[in-house]
């Protein structure tokens, strides 16, 4: 207690001595940088806590993964037994009238066999009869017609050949011309001897006249009269050389008017030309006349009618009296000019109606065996396909049934009872074995460029994935089967998909936990999704 303490040394030294010694960047550090680091945090809090207020999620509906435990079996184990009829493969041949008529009488009959071309039906052939007398009438006198323009051609090409109607009225025309020539020629003859004639019957009937006391006033008066013939004749020579000359130019006209004619032959050609015209009209008609009764002799042929192809007879749909081949006539399950149709014992097939549950159990190329009381034993068959038919009254759909070689007891509509096998499986169980299958809704499954996917819920997250997904068979309920891709727990998104993309929040607001179960409706009706394939064989 008796030490001395010097109060000085504990006293804080304000100076600027001291202040050098505090760093600048610590007070950056603490005046700034963490109060900034303390503020942003805050904020991103804040805009983190509200930011289902600020950006609400996408509000979304999910169904669970349909799963079903399935036994695998040995191939060749029995899965399950259905009835089934045998029909024609693929179908049964009609054997159709190819023209209207009324059945006169059958000439075959059930399960007989009869040969391609063979005759099946007779119809009633008086009304086919007439119309092929008629046509064969009309062919004839559509030959005669052709003959008739034939021969009329044949005149035509004639006269344009040897024109000989044309030279003839030539020849006449140059003749009357040569004669006209010949009278204007000899005109100037005429008139002198005329003109001398004149003069001395003038001489003679003056001289007469002035010895007037001597001869007789008759003989005067005859002379004056000669007189006056020989002057009018004279004057008519005169006037006939103008109209010679008229007639010579139109004579000369006419010939060579002729000539031309016969030059040009411009009416004979027309002739020929139309003689032609007129024989390709005859022969197109006769070619109508052919055809008219080529046609009328098919239909009386076809008043017989004849199986097209091989076959044993199936059914007899048209009976004697029945009118076929109509338009108005209608047969329960066929067309109105089906006679009979046939089946070829070579080519069965079983019909088999198969229960909606069976359906998953069914496959391409599954075997099958196929009994009948008739058979010693069973046959065994392959599957063809499923086909789209059901039956909404017995729950079934029909699934085709190969037989490789049908045993001759075998008919169609015959019952037999088809028993479906296992098929072979892709790896070999020794024993049989449970396996866990997942399904999904059909509508649920997208197609992308990738393949198909489904969009899944991520509840950790709280947001939407797009899954790739890979898929097996398409059962006939609406399941897809999963084969890679999900798992149980998986939560498929069924409502408010559209538009969705990869990392979308979402928000799921309900989940149908009825189409989760393993519950199978009893009547099996497909449409009802909380059906699973129960699927206990494969």
């Amino acid at each position: 207690m008796g030490s001395n303490v010097d109060i000085k040394e504990l006293a804080y030294d304000r100076s600027g001595a001291g202040q050098s010694r505090i760093r600048p960047g610590r007070q950056l550090l603490t005046r700034y940088v963490l109060p900034l680091v303390l503020i942003v945090g805050f904020l991103s809090l804040v805009a983190w806590a509200s930011r289902d207020l600020l950006f609400p999620p996408r509000p979304v509906t999910v169904v669970p993964v349909f799963s079903t435990m399935e036994e695998v079996r040995r191939e060749g184990t029995p899965l399950f037994k259905a009835a089934g009829w045998i029909e024609p493969r693929p179908t049964p041949v009609r054997v159709a009238a190819l023209a209207p008529g009324v059945v006169s009488k059958l000439l075959v009959v059930e399960d007989q066999w009869i040969k391609s071309g063979e005759a099946v039906a007779e119809l009633v052939k008086d009304d086919a009869q007439l119309a092929r007398d008629g046509a064969l009438a009309e062919l004839e006198l559509r030959r005669a017609e052709l003959d008739e323009v034939g021969a009329a051609l044949t005149a035509a090409s004639i006269r344009f050949r040897q024109p000989v109607h044309l030279e003839a009225a030539l020849g006449e025309a140059e003749a009357s011309l040569a004669k006209i020539e010949t009278r204007l020629n000899n005109l100037p003859f005429e008139m002198r001897r005329a003109e001398a004639g004149h003069a001395a019957l003038k001489a003679d009937y003056d001289g007469k006249l002035a010895a007037k006391g001597v001869v007789a006033g008759v003989e005067i008066d005859i002379a004056r009269s000669k007189t006056d013939a020989a002057e009018a004749l004279v004057e008519e020579l005169l006037d006939r050389s103008d109209s010679l000359k008229k007639e010579q130019a139109a004579f000369a006209q006419r010939r060579d008017a002729l000539e031309t004619q016969l030059k040009l032959l411009a009416d004979e050609t027309k002739a020929v030309d139309e003689a032609k015209a007129q024989v390709k009209a005859a022969t197109a008609r006769l070619a109508q006349a052919r055809v008219a009764v080529a046609e009328a002799q098919l239909r009386l042929d076809r008043m017989t009618v004849t199986s097209p192809a091989d076959g044993r007879v199936f059914r007899l749909i048209a009976h004697p009296g029945a009118r076929i081949g109509s338009g108005m006539t209608q047969m329960a399950g066929h067309d109105g000019s089906t006679v009979v149709t046939l089946y070829l014992p070579e080519m069965l097939q079983v019909r088999v109606d198969v229960r909606f549950e069976d359906i998953p159990k069914v496959s391409l190329q599954q075997p099958v065996e196929i009994d009948n009381p008739a058979l010693s034993s069973a046959l065994t068959g392959t599957v063809l396909f499923i086909s789209s038919e059901a039956d909404i009254q017995k729950n079934t759909l029909q699934v085709k049934v190969e037989i490789p070689d049908p045993p001759s007891v075998f008919k169609p509509e015959m019952l037999v009872d088809v028993t479906f096998l296992a098929p072979r499986p892709l790896e070999r169980f020794p024993e049989a074995s449970q396996e866990v299958k997942l399904y999904v809704l059909q509508q649920l499954v997208h197609r992308g460029d990738s393949g198909p996917f489904v969009w899944i819920a991520d509840r950790l997250d709280g947001v939407a994935r797009k899954t790739p997904i890979q898929t097996g068979v398409v059962s006939s309920n609406g399941l897809v089967e999963v084969t890679d891709g999900l798992t149980v727990s998986s939560r498929i998104i069924s409502g408010g998909s559209a538009g969705l993309k990869n990392g979308d929040r979402i928000e799921v607001t309900s989940e149908d936990a009825v189409l989760g179960t393993d519950a199978v409706s009893n009547d099996g009706v497909p449409g009802t999704w909380n059906r699973l394939p129960t699927g206990d064989n494969r």
